[in-house]
């Protein structure tokens, strides 16, 4: 089986070649091209919507997050024990400047080639207010150089124009998204979170080691404020009929009767909490649970009876007397400001207001009883509808926040220490001498974590930040390929912390997953499932509306509580009793209880504010999320939850309620927690497979909206096993393409230029499809050098040797030269020579050499096709010994066994060669999206009116003289034969990737070995031994090969000649002893003769048993080991014939 590879040759082979038939066009032929797409320049700006969710979120950090951040940040207060004067130490009023360098705009570019970090200046005013007095004294102080990403607000690229990149040292296309931090494009991973404010019912049996009496069950809420720092609540059940309430404070977790939580919270009483738990206007056992519910509230109320709290003061002295040590800064303040403190900052903390807080807390109550009655269904943490993504401004945000809280402690620390040394009472009131006490603390501290997050990804927190995982927070963003530097943006993670865990359950592609991330675009390997990527048109929500504008939530929030009241819902107010489940369900907006509404008329309000979402006057966000959680007895607890939060996926589909005399947009933005309960249909009108038939609210956009960006450019992915699409999506990452159009201005330390005869510069996206060849051409520079330039560098050009020297530096102040050696087993040629100077201050210069090292296939190189079709090239043959067409004298590139097609089934495959030769034929694209037998049914074609792809493009490769199904007859290059069988033969779409043996062979005879094992040191940078493990002997011993593998495990490994004395069996006793006396006289001009030197046993002190024994040095460090351990090794020795 013979396949072409390129495209553009062939087409131009077959065009020119005189023996061709031309046949005018058929009716087949005009039906296949009705199908070619259109070739209409790229969207760029749909491209910069896939990584818009990163800087959208650095905007909000520069627009909301740092004045936010600001106003949460507690002050600390510093107390004179001489005089009693009290200093309030705040922080107020930040700047952060645009990234510049000796008062001059410091671009990207420039940061890449000298290896330094694109930041600007970060700015805090302090504020010193004495006394409580109105007066507040403010001085600005520098907290060091923040980090800022490419193309956000205060990014010099912001609104530059293509042409005005370019000018820069850019690409056209530059999108941003990423951060420079010593010359390196590092971006912040999206990392899976719980979803906010939306209390979850858990069962996990790690809860009953909370304590004695606890059970499996708790109800769960992760609470996040307005600067997106978080608070997980937990509410636990215990077996007794009560529940604690769970927070974390520092890292650590404490707990609360709930009760007690009730009556601090507002002022109440036994009897309105009771009707509030019970719901005692439903009579039946709906999804409140049944009659123990009453006794649970008995249980809860009767612990706070019994210590004796009855008003809410006294609960608010119970809580502040038991937290008061564990609160920073209220050592001083009253028992009941500081519960109150506890309730404002770690319970419920998305809620302002103890009303909301009550309202939540007695809703949560109720859940959780419906959970323990097994009325309701415990919820998923590992469904997507339950869960959002950490984008990258909310992670600075909240990690800058916990290090300038943690500076303000630690100055109030060093103020105090040294007013305690001086017992100077001046100290305070000098502010010059408390900003020098400051500069102990190291404000740069604060931007060096930060900087030092995004370089290594690890999170250095004492709080925890509410987030599982301390490493893989950031990563490196390759440029190999365009595919796989968008990949990185589009790339979702669960966390690090899941990757231990032997449960499979977290790994698993669930169902509320389809629309929203991809089915086959995840890793093969250990990452499998835990590293996933957002469809094509999954998107995900911010601070932002499709203006630019801040979103004004408090607007939002009363437009959407306004319309729902006007379709029936009964606003909640604090004390109201009111039905539960299942004559009125709970409303639920943002974690808030807003109200509740009859059962009765809850579908139709649903569809009120739905179609509100589509009206053009955008009242009701359009990104709001609906989620109807209708009553089922055993399934998930009701209520009708509503989401405006940023961090949600949301994608499109198609409102088929909405009429068209309506005029208004049917496709509306939805979220997973909503999807699970709508009737979407597929986008052909197909039912997906239920048996019955079910009344559909909604419809697929297109069928191809399920897969990510990498995987819908798979040609008829379809017709493919869906392994082989996963591996396509890891190799098309892995491909050797132009990763960028402004190559020559970059120095990363590992970047590919394919060579060819002619170049496409058509669009960056598609790059990767049009440039690769099988066999990279060169066009280096013959010219050699052997000497440096007078200014100590290479010429550009010169090829240059291993071992010879390719840069020279001179010391002025020692007068000494140093020489650079060129390292390695391959001849490079110089592409690029730069020296970058400093800033003014510092005018020390740093060079940058760019090597370019010849790359054409080799046998052993890495080749796929876009079906994952992998393998290695086994071969090189001459282009004459090809087989060729006796018709058009064509030649294939490669030939591939047609046993690599029945076991993995890539049909897609054949299809792809078959439609490239009509494609090149005829000069045209040939569409290959896939599910086309699905979009043929939503376009209203019937099922008689489809045909399969064959019988379209048969009659076109017929039309110019080629075999129906694509085969030809061909002739042996080295006979001149015709083979008696015919191949099938066509362009097919091939990639070299990255693996490549010049990389990878490794060979040695010696070399260095461990100075413990004395065996072979490993790594083939440093010329290392090749790994040889248990499969590899297990080879050996069937092949027979027995001395071949003592040769390599002893004598090519770690060969050594003991001494062993065959009286005691001792390997470790032995001792040498040279004689006093020289038995033979040295001659002049003669080397000294050898002496016979004298072993003995210590412990047997004789020679007499003293045999010399070959083993592993291995062995011998093994008795050592053992003999420091007080275990003793015995060997018995035996001669050959007695063995």
């Amino acid at each position: 089986m013979n396949t072409q590879t390129n495209h553009s040759q062939s087409a131009g082979n077959s065009s020119s070649n005189p023996g061709m038939i031309k046949i005018e066009e058929t009716e087949v032929e005009e039906k296949v091209i009705s199908k070619v797409k259109n070739t209409s320049p790229p969207d760029y700006e749909a491209l910069r919507d896939l990584i818009r969710p990163h800087i959208e979120s650095f905007d909000y950090f520069v627009d909301k997050g740092l004045e936010t951040m600001l106003e949460n940040i507690k002050p600390v207060e510093v107390i004179d024990p001489h005089n009693k004067n009290k200093l309030r130490i705040s922080l107020e009023n930040h700047t952060l400047l645009r990234p510049e360098q000796d008062r001059k705009a410091l671009l990207p570019n420039e940061c890449r080639q000298r290896k330094i970090s694109y930041a600007g200046r970060f700015l805090v005013e302090i504020c010193f207010q004495y006394n409580d007095t109105p007066a507040v004294s403010r001085r600005p102080l520098s907290f060091g150089q923040l980090p800022i990403m490419l193309k956000s607000k205060l990014c010099h690229l912001r609104d530059a124009s293509p042409k005005k990149l370019i000018s820069c040292g850019e690409e056209s296309t530059e999108m941003g998204g990423y951060f420079i931090l010593n010359g390196l494009e590092r971006l912040v991973r999206l990392i899976i979170l719980q979803k906010r404010n939306y209390p979850m019912s858990v069962v996990r049996n790690s809860f009953r080691e909370r304590q004695e009496g606890y059970t499996d069950k708790a109800v769960t809420i992760r609470c996040v404020r307005e600067d997106q720092s978080s608070v997980t609540v937990k509410l636990y059940y215990l077996q007794n009929g009560s529940a604690r309430l769970g927070f974390w404070i520092d890292g650590r977790e404490y707990l609360l009767p709930v009760g007690l939580v009730l009556k601090a919270l507002i002022n109440t009483n036994d009897k309105e909490i009771y009707k509030s738990l019970t719901c005692c206007n439903s009579k039946g056992n709906g999804a409140i649970g049944t009659q123990l519910v009453g006794e649970r509230v008995k249980i809860i109320l009767d612990e706070v009876s019994g210590s004796s709290f009855c008003s809410r003061n006294d609960c608010l002295h119970h809580i502040g007397e038991h937290f008061q040590p564990v609160m920073n800064g209220m050592e001083n303040e009253k028992l009941s400001n500081v519960g109150e403190a506890v309730l404002r900052d770690y319970i419920f903390v998305h809620l302002k207001k103890n009303d909301d807080k009550f309202n939540l807390l007695i809703f949560m109550m109720q859940k959780l009883f419906a959970l323990v009655d097994h009325t309701a269904a415990p919820d998923n943490t590992d469904a997507l509808q339950n869960q959002e993504v950490l984008l990258p401004g909310h992670l600075i945000t909240i990690y800058l926040k916990e290090k300038l809280q943690q500076w303000l402690y630690k100055v109030k620390k060093l103020i105090e220490d040294e007013i305690k040394k001086k017992g100077d009472i001046s100290i305070l009131s000098n502010q010059e001498y408390l900003i020098k006490i400051m500069g102990k603390a190291s404000t740069k501290s604060i931007s060096n974590a930060i900087e030092n997050m995004l370089k290594t990804g690890r999170l250095v927190t004492l709080s925890g930040l509410d987030i599982q995982q301390r490493a893989g927070m950031s990563v490196q963003a390759e440029r190999l390929n365009f595919l796989r530097f968008l990949s990185h943006f589009r790339a979702v993670h669960r966390g690090a912390s899941f990757a231990g865990l032997r449960s499979t359950s977290v790994r698993k592609l669930l169902p509320e997953s389809w629309g929203f991330l991809c089915p086959v675009h995840t890793p093969d390997g250990e990452p499998c499932g835990l590293l996933n990527h957002m469809t094509s048109t999954c998107r995900i929500t911010s601070y932002y509306d499709a203006q630019g504008s801040l979103k004004i939530f408090a607007n939002t929030i009363d437009h959407i509580k306004t319309e729902l009241v006007s379709v029936g819902m009964v606003p909640s107010q604090p004390k109201l009793v009111q039905a539960g489940p299942p004559e009125v369900l709970n409303v639920l907006l943002d974690g808030c209880v807003i109200g509740s509404i009859s059962s009765s008329i809850v579908e139709k309000a649903v569809a009120d504010i739905r179609k509100q979402k589509l009206l053009a006057p955008k009242v009701i966000p359009a990104d709001l999320e609906v989620g109807y959680v209708p009553l089922t007895m055993g399934g998930a607890y009701p209520g009708l939850y509503l989401f405006t939060s940023p961090s949600r996926f949301i994608r499109p589909v198609r409102n088929i309620c909405i009429n068209s005399e309506e005029n208004l947009n049917n496709i509306e933005l939805i979220g997973p927690f909503e999807q699970a309960y709508m009737e979407i249909r597929c986008a052909d009108g197909g039912d997906g497979g239920r048996k019955d038939s079910f009344p559909a609210t909604h419809e697929e956009i297109h069928p191809t909206a399920i897969l990510s960006v990498v995987a819908s450019l798979t040609p008829w992915s379809d017709h493919n096993q869906s392994p082989r699409n996963m591996y396509q999506c890891q190799m098309a990452k892995q491909t050797m393409a132009f990763s960028s159009q402004a190559l020559q201005f970059r120095s990363d330390q590992k970047l590919y230029h394919l060579q060819v005869e002619t170049i496409d510069l058509e669009d960056q996206s598609r790059k990767s499809d049009k440039v690769l060849s099988l066999f990279a051409r060169s066009n280096l520079n013959k010219s050699s050098h052997s000497s440096i330039d007078s200014d100590g560098l290479p010429h550009v050009g010169q090829i240059i040797q291993p071992g010879e020297p390719y840069c020279s530096t001179y010391n002025t102040i020692s007068s000494k030269t140093k020489q650079f050696w060129l390292k390695g087993s391959e001849p490079v040629v110089v592409d690029y020579v730069a020296v970058d100077g400093g800033n003014l201050k510092k005018p020390l210069q740093k060079v940058n050499v760019r090597f370019r090292r010849r790359r054409n296939p080799v046998i052993g190189d890495k080749f796929s096709s876009r079906h994952g079709q992998k393998g290695v090239c086994s071969q090189l043959w001459p282009d004459i010994d090809m087989p060729f067409s006796g018709v058009t004298g064509m030649r294939p590139d490669l030939i591939i066994n047609p046993h690599a097609f029945p076991s993995r089934m890539t049909i897609a495959m054949l299809f792809e060669s078959i439609a490239a030769k009509v494609g090149s034929l005829h000069g045209k694209f040939i569409d290959a999206t896939p599910f086309d037998s699905s979009t043929k049914k939503s376009n209203g074609e019937s099922s008689s009116q489809s045909s399969l792809l064959t019988d379209e493009l048969g009659p076109m490769l017929a039309s110019y003289g080629f075999q129906y199904h694509g085969s030809e007859v061909l002739y042996s290059g080295v006979l001149g034969k015709e083979l008696k069988c015919e191949i099938f033969m066509g362009p097919v779409y091939y990639q070299r990737l990255r693996h490549m043996v010049s990389d990878k062979f490794q060979v040695r005879s010696t070399g260095p070995v461990d100075q413990v094992t004395r065996q072979p040191i490993k790594g083939r940078k440093y010329g290392g031994g090749i790994r040889f493990g248990e499969m590899e002997r297990d080879a050996m011993l069937a092949h027979g090969a027995a001395y071949l593998l003592h040769d390599r495990l002893h004598t090519s490994s770690d060969h050594h000649i003991a001494d062993v004395c065959s009286l005691c069996g001792s390997l470790l006793t032995s001792l040498s002893i040279q004689p006093k006396e020289k038995a033979v006289r040295e001659i002049v001009g003669l080397p000294p003769a050898r002496t016979s030197k004298k072993v003995t046993c210590k412990v047997c002190d004789t020679s007499r048993g003293m045999e010399t024994v070959a083993m592993p040095y291995v062995f011998r460090y093994l008795a050592a080991e053992l003999a420091a351990m007080n275990v003793k090794m015995n060997l018995r020795l035996s001669s050959s014939k007695g063995a």
